[in-house]
């Protein structure tokens, strides 16, 4: 099956990552006298590893024969081979100079008027950075188990990447493919165009930007393998990047991707990528998973070819992730496939910290476990527990066992040694602060915060236990270590995670990106990943952008009837994208927010699904009236029953003086004293924008 051009000229729309050059034609010309030449496996500014996928468009008045292609006066023409009606060039330029090269696209006879073209590109090294800033220490994985690549160089890399193959056995399971004649309990799967075929796994694992990366897609041993100009019966043409969930620091190469043997994905004739990068377990920094990602997608698109589109795919952080990349590095997802997530990692470690500063001080303060679950704000006693998982990352001395301890920080014995706070993790993003040499940090911010203020004002709490609890909340210094007083964060590094897009506002790239978002239902059985986080994520959508036609919520019950759910946005967003990429090439006057909306199909929409399996379309609210919340309660957090915003996007807080008479309840002149003294510089003003938040400045922001 041979590519269309038709379909790389869609993808390189759709994904945003084509860089041309044009030579304008003579005054008057009557013909199309430019080449236009496209970088189509990454940016031309960010390519990786030596080597790039390169279009080229021959106009009508030069035969194809006559094109020349040089890069930096090296000929590579006999690199390119004709695709789709001949008018077109598609080839492999390779053996690029780490920074500036240019290509250049000449025809013979040159004379005037005859058309030419010059591209600079930006190579980088496989093992990085490319826009993720200086490396930090890394210790290597990837010649133990599980990977056995063989030996690392200083950057942990391999030589090579190795392949192997795994099979679909009738029994319902992968194993080993043997050598010499199939198996005979091998299973055959149908792909989403239609095709059946062995149901055999080539799996690809190798490293890339310091991560180990694997590809896996059906191919049968003995076939031709797809290339950028040749399709084969397994791939459907769609590439799912996989991304795993919790948050760690992780100095490590580490031992896990976000999964490419994934059934679901793989039966239906998709090829599944991910690193270990993509696991926020592993590393919990969205800048170096997006880097990682678009470079692993670079080598995937120059080895396989281009794919139609690229879904995300991945629950908790492994949506956070998506979403995350999708608005600051726009291009390199398509579309983002998420469950039960969350909108970014600060605004979910705080709700950490705060769940901690309650429960240390709930017991001082004589609140009963209702009093405390209800000043969480959460459906169950539980949930805050599993929240002080997200905290730990903000603590330089909770360094993970790869770090040895003779390398790790202490203030006396070891202060140059390795800090394992997330503020130092990832300072090539908030900076350093001058004073300390630490990373900036983003501690919780405490300061203002009248924790409890609904349960008071709803007689759930009294005036004294309100008065108790807010004076045992303290705080978190850069050390990690509980303050009495309150924590007031590092401004200048708020602001850089605002308009750096690391405290998400969805004002990048989600602009346009096509989202569906399902939830099974976990909150009365304290689970952490709550409801009210899809709701985070919708009123920040309204908020950015005035509406939220390319975000579809759908919750569930938990279990079976959410895994049907996932299945189902897979079809839809493959629907979607399928359209829109269509439309693209149809339309190329068309902006990406009017192509995002016109493409969405009809009857897509918010919904939830009944125990009995029912669907009922409704728009996520917060009416509690509503039948979706009627089966699927909100609850709260910490910060909103403070008197904070539902969208959870404020981190630090501006003040206002103390009102009195505006709480409601009867304070005595000692408890009054005493709350002031908790309060002297006002409490939250919550009716203005946070303190740094300001908007997203620019999408692929280097470091």
């Amino acid at each position: 099956m041979t590519r269309t051009l038709s379909v790389l000229v869609a993808t390189a729309l759709v994904g945003g990552s084509a860089a041309s050059a044009l030579a304008a034609p003579p005054a008057g010309a009557g013909v199309n006298r430019t080449f236009d030449v496209e970088v189509l496996s990454t940016r031309a500014d960010m390519i990786s590893g030596g080597d790039a996928l390169v279009r080229i468009d021959i106009p009508r008045n030069v035969p194809p024969h006559q094109v020349k292609v040089r890069l930096d006066g090296r000929d590579l023409t006999d690199r390119f081979r004709p695709v789709g009606d001949g008018r077109a060039m598609l080839g492999l330029v390779d053996q690029l100079a780490l920074g500036d090269n240019t290509l250049e696209v000449r025809s013979n006879g040159l004379g005037h008027g005859r058309p030419t073209a010059d591209v600079t590109l930006v190579n980088h090294p496989v093992e990085g950075p490319v826009f993720s800033g200086p490396h930090i220490p890394l210790f290597c994985t990837a010649s133990g188990n599980p990977w056995n690549l063989g030996p690392v160089d200083e950057n942990c890399h391999v030589a090579a990447p190795r392949v192997t193959y795994q099979y679909r056995t009738t029994a319902g399971g992968f194993a080993n493919l043997p050598d010499g004649p199939l198996p005979a309990n091998l299973a055959t799967t149908t792909t989403t165009d239609g095709r059946t075929v062995p149901y055999i796994v080539r799996i690809e694992r190798g490293t890339i930007n310091r991560a180990v990366y694997e590809i896996a897609l059906l191919h049968e041993p003995g076939t031709p393998v797809p290339d950028p100009w040749t399709a084969t019966d397994g791939w459907n043409d769609r590439l799912m990047y996989t991304f795993g969930g919790a948050c760690g620091i992780g100095y490590t190469q580490a031992t896990s991707t976000g999964g490419v043997m994934n059934h679901t994905l793989l039966s239906r004739g998709y090829a599944v990528a991910s690193s270990t990068f993509n696991v926020y377990a592993n590393n919990c920094n969205d800048v170096t998973s997006a880097e990682t990602a678009m470079m692993v997608k670079e080598h995937f698109t120059e080895t396989y070819g281009v794919p139609d589109f690229t879904m995300g795919w991945g629950g908790s952080a492994g949506t956070m992730q998506q979403l995350l990349i999708a608005n600051a590095y726009p291009g390199i997802l398509d579309g983002v496939i998420g469950q039960i997530g969350y909108p970014d990692e600060r605004s979910v470690t705080l709700t950490g910290h705060e769940c901690r500063f309650i429960s240390q001080a709930a017991t001082p303060a004589g609140l009963s476990t209702a009093q405390r679950t209800a000043v969480t704000g959460f459906g169950s006693p539980n949930t805050c527990g599993g929240y002080q998982f997200f905290d730990g990352v903000d603590w330089p001395a909770n360094c993970p066992s790869h770090v040895p301890a003779a390398q790790r920080y202490h203030p006396v014995n070891n202060p140059g040694g390795i800090r394992c706070a997330m503020a130092d993790f990832i300072s090539n993003v908030y900076g350093v602060d001058p004073a300390t040499g630490f990373g900036r940090p983003i501690i919780p911010d405490t300061v203002g915060v009248q924790y409890g203020l609904q349960t008071l004002q709803a007689g759930t709490i009294t005036a004294e236990q309100f008065v108790r609890l807010n004076e045992g909340i303290g705080g978190l210094d850069v050390q990690g270590n509980r303050t009495p007083q309150r924590s007031s964060a590092n401004v200048d590094a708020i602001r850089v995670a605002y308009e750096t897009g690391r405290i998400n506002q969805f004002d990048g790239g989600l602009r346009w990106t096509p989202i569906i978002e399902t939830r099974g239902y976990t909150d009365p059985s304290g689970d952490f990943h709550d409801r009210i986080r899809s709701w985070n994520i919708r009123e920040r959508f309204v908020a950015a952008n005035g509406n939220h036609d390319n975000h579809i919520s759908v919750t569930s019950p938990s279990g079976a009837l959410a895994t049907a759910t996932q299945d189902q946005a897979l079809a839809d967003m493959d629907a979607w994208l399928t359209a829109r990429t269509a439309l693209a090439a149809a339309r190329p006057d068309l902006d990406d927010v009017t192509l995002t909306g016109l493409a969405r199909p009809d009857g897509l929409a918010d919904s939830c699904i009944a125990p009995n399996g029912d669907r009922i379309v409704e728009e996520l609210t917060l009416d509690p009236a509503a039948q979706c919340n009627q089966l699927f309660p909100y609850h709260r957090n910490p910060r909103m029953i403070a008197g904070g915003p539902t969208s959870s996007a404020v981190i630090k807080c501006q003040l206002q003086p103390m009102n009195r008479a505006a709480y409601g309840v009867t304070f005595t002149d000692e408890q009054w004293q005493r709350l002031q003294a908790v309060f002297p510089g006002g409490v939250c003003d919550w009716s203005k924008p946070g303190v740094g938040q300001v908007p997203l400045a620019n999408t692929w922001i280097r470091f």
